[in-house]
């Protein structure tokens, strides 16, 4: 029973992911045909999404928390796939806000409902892989919404691509519904850890109380900037910068990015889970010691002169950067106590979402747009990202200053 939940719950981070995602490779059609900037463009996939996914996250988590994590979950699938079909039918640029803005409120239930199954079904010595595996539906997701939204906007448009991925994730939702159970419910008397909701305020205190959360917090946030800006933006800056068609960009570009970042994400969970069984401070070493590698890979990959080199390393890239996922989230889950686990998820990517994923598309785009009319106008979108891209910096000193406190902090 186990493996199916991680399996479902992994099926969910792919459509969580794909139907986040697919818009991105669908970005030259829709400028084209609806006339948006950059600037625009970078809020449907950045602020518009972001924002209200970090807002909802906390009230809609809790109340999951309480009222049925499996009913509210393929609730939500159903949600955010309604949503996705209702951007495919949008005819203006507030219309298509509107429709982003509910993807975020409905998505917003995934991951924090997910992880409070996960860690629920999974022993701690196997949670970093679990969440590894977690993780990496995110990654199957984004290749597959590149790969077929690219081949599916050439042969059928980029509306009907849209409706295909909502239809697709309204059957998961059924399945989800029908199969999955809550072990609370399933087994209340079986010594199952009840993960029932605290006081918000109470959770805060505890999370603020710890100094490696708030430098992994740190960590995450300016992680999910860089990432959240750069992959929204990649296959647009592929079409630009190398003339490529979009289905063609699609396909490399999504492959590319499932052969470095599927295995990346499961070994780095495997990895992690090995390494802290001797140290707790691999959580936050590990992931410090990818970026590290990953940061001159991705200034290598935006400043290559041939799209053959760009999208080697491309790969390589996304192989160093989902290595860390599974480490991050252990790492955030460190210190705090099984009623805290749901909140703390949804808390961390309320704040990571507000300053890292609304901010980096948003950031990507604003800045090409006014790059567009100056000298680097020809490469405001490359110039934009590299910036961007620097800003990794700051994910590894707020981790190497997290392992300076994870060890010696009181367990919950």
């Amino acid at each position: 029973m186990t493996v199916y939940v991680v399996l479902l719950l992994f099926l969910a981070n792919v459509a969580n992911y794909g139907q986040r995602m697919i818009v991105s490779i669908l970005l030259p059609a829709i400028k084209s045909e609806v006339m948006l900037t950059d600037g625009q463009l970078g809020i449907l996939v950045g602020g518009g999404f972001a924002l209200f996914y970090a807002l909802a996250g906390v009230p809609l988590s809790r109340f999951a928390d309480r009222h049925g994590r499996v009913k509210w979950l393929s609730i939500a699938i159903a949600f955010w796939s309604v949503a996705t079909g209702m951007f495919g039918l949008a005819r203006s640029f507030v219309q298509m806000l509107a429709a982003r803005v509910a993807l975020g409120v409905g998505q917003s239930v995934c991951i924090p409902v997910s992880h409070s199954l996960l860690i629920d079904h999974v022993r701690p010595e196997s949670r970093p892989f679990a969440l590894g595996i977690h993780s990496t539906g995110g990654v199957v997701g984004a290749t597959l919404s590149l790969v077929l939204g690219g081949w599916l906007e050439a042969r059928v448009g980029w509306r009907q691509a849209l409706t295909l991925s909502a239809v697709s994730g309204v059957v998961l939702a059924l399945l989800v519904a029908v199969t999955l159970r809550d072990p609370r419910k399933a087994t209340p008397d079986a010594g199952v850890v009840v993960d029932t909701a605290l006081p918000l305020r109470t959770v805060i205190r505890r999370l603020l109380s710890l100094r490696s959360y708030v430098l992994v917090l740190l960590a995450v946030c300016i992680s999910m900037l860089v990432e959240f800006g750069l992959s929204q933006w990649l296959p647009s800056y592929y079409v630009r910068e190398f003339s490529l068609p979009v289905a063609e960009v699609g396909f490399r570009y999504g492959l590319t990015a499932a052969i470095g970042g599927i295995p990346g994400s499961l070994l780095g969970g495997w990895l992690t889970a090995r390494l802290t069984r001797h140290d707790i401070r691999w959580l936050v070493w590990f992931p410090a010691m990818m970026y590290t590698l990953a940061l001159p890979i991705g200034l290598s990959m935006l400043l290559a002169s041939s799209v053959q080199i760009a999208l080697l390393l491309n790969g390589l890239y996304a192989f160093t950067v989902y290595t860390t996922s599974g480490a991050l989230w252990a790492a955030c889950f460190a210190h705090v106590a099984p009623a805290m686990r749901a909140t703390t998820s949804a808390v961390t990517l309320f704040v990571a979402g507000v300053t890292g994923m609304a901010l980096g598309p948003t950031l990507v785009g604003g800045m090409s747009d006014v790059l567009s009319s100056s000298q680097a106008g020809g490469h405001s979108l490359r110039t934009s990202l590299v910036f961007v891209e620097c800003l990794a910096v700051g994910v590894i000193v707020s981790l190497l200053f997290a392992g300076r406190f994870i060890a010696r902090e009181d367990q919950p």
